[in-house]
């Protein structure tokens, strides 16, 4: 008598969440099998086999990837300067992140770090705006971040006074992962995973599956992710010369003066900006020497150059500028003038003029 098998299999899940990372860590997943059959031409009973029953375990895996699309451009005394990275949840399970920093691990626009920021802080962005915005983005550590789910985190910090134009800072963001579940509260950082060890159908166990990233303290596998950003100061690199011609004389007038008592001497105040950024509000203030007398009457603004004078190519617009009288600020028995320049553009020179009578 001739027998005939077929073998239907069945499969039943608990809640699976629908993501790109696959099924959620802890799903039961149920697999049964159906047998059918005939004996002869007639369709007999089916035979349902015993159930089998495991536990989808969890796959850990995020990335960290720095969001600035180029260097970040901070002034020396900036304060709050941030960087901006996202952290995705790539595994298949609700985690919580433990996040460093740390300077001098390099930086993906080519530039060499040679000082570091001070006040570095981490925050997460809170209202998911995407910015950082101080005393809403409070949280220092990432809190029941769900599978394919991503969010913003920010490196802050005050940028010294004093550093000079092109001085880089790096810093890269290592995010850790911890243990999910509770609310407001950091979970402990998972520091090991299940590979060394058996499968169990039963328990959820740990796969670390990360790559690796940028951080030199970290690798593949190992339950972290980093990348690298950096700032760099952009700022006004200004530079001073002062040199000075005789324009007249009381016995050659303008003719081959000389520096005799009531000559009139000019001062040029050269200002160069080598800098990568414009400076603004520029001013110098001159305090003048006894020789020139007691009286500021003498002292004028002047807007040419002289003979002697070495102003270059430079073209000298006109300043503004104003005579302090004696005794004012800069003390009984001197006078001073203030040249206002205004805005020094990046890689210009502008000059000023001064003119002074010998007593």
């Amino acid at each position: 008598m001739k027998k005939i098998l077929v073998i239907a299999s069945t499969m039943l899940f608990g809640f699976i969440g629908a993501h790109a990372a696959g099924t959620a860590a802890g799903t039961s997943v149920t697999n049964s099998a159906t047998l059918n059959y005939t004996v002869g031409t007639v369709a007999q009973t089916a035979i349902v086999s015993n159930t089998d029953t495991f536990v989808v375990d969890n796959k850990i895996d995020l990335t960290v990837v720095h969001q600035d699309a180029a260097i970040v451009e901070v002034t020396p005394g900036a304060t709050a300067q941030v960087l901006t990275y996202t952290v995705t949840n790539t595994g298949n399970k609700v985690q919580d992140y433990s996040l460093t920093q740390t300077a001098n691990d390099g930086n993906p626009f080519g530039a060499t770090d040679n000082f570091d920021a001070t006040g570095v802080s981490i925050f997460v962005d809170s209202n998911g705006n995407g910015v950082y915005d101080a005393g809403t983005d409070t949280a220092t550590f990432i809190d029941e971040l769900a599978p394919d789910a991503a969010v913003k985190v920010f490196i802050v910090a005050d940028i010294p006074s004093g550093q000079a134009d092109g001085d880089v800072a790096e810093y890269t963001l290592t995010a850790q992962v911890a243990q999910g579940g509770t609310a407001s509260t950091q979970g402990a950082d998972i520091l090991t995973d299940d590979s060394g060890t058996a499968d169990t159908a039963a328990g959820e166990e740990i796969v670390f599956a990360d790559g690796d990233g940028a951080g030199a303290t970290e690798g593949a596998n190992d339950g972290k992710h980093a990348d690298n950003n950096a700032f760099k100061v952009v700022t006004a690199t200004l530079t001073s010369v002062k040199s000075s011609c005789v324009v007249s004389d009381p016995v050659n007038a303008g003719t081959n003066p000389k520096r005799i008592p009531g000559a009139v001497v000019r001062y040029s105040i050269e200002v160069a900006n080598s800098g990568t950024a414009d400076a603004t509000s520029v001013s110098i203030s001159d305090t003048l020497a006894a020789e020139f007398g007691t009286s500021a009457a003498g002292l004028e603004v002047r807007t040419a150059a002289c003979a002697g004078i070495d102003a270059g190519t430079n073209a000298c617009a006109a300043k503004t500028g104003t005579v302090e009288p004696v005794g004012g600020t800069t003390g009984a028995g001197t006078s001073s003038v203030t040249l206002d320049y205004a805005t020094v553009a990046a890689g210009t020179t502008e000059c000023g003029y001064i003119d002074v009578t010998i007593q």
